[in-house]
């Protein structure tokens, strides 16, 4: 039987890193404390934002195996 912390434990999301120029990070930090929200929470709703758009764009893309001549 599953305890409450372990099932806390497996709805934490992933932890990532990821190298940039201390310009832009400089930027990512304004740019969140400008929106209120911390530096990692701005990261992930670009990132989310990034798969979402490109999800949609593999939707639209055509499919090469259907009508293939």
């Amino acid at each position: 039987m599953r305890s409450k912390n372990m099932f806390a434990e497996d709805m934490r999301s992933e932890k990532i890193n990821f190298t940039c120029e201390p310009e832009d990070k400089q930027y990512l930090r304004e740019w969140a404390a400008k929106e209120g929200r911390t530096l990692s929470n701005l990261v992930e709703r670009i990132v989310k934002e990034a798969i979402t758009k490109d999800q949609a764009e593999q939707q639209n893309l055509p499919d090469k195996t259907k009508g293939a001549a």
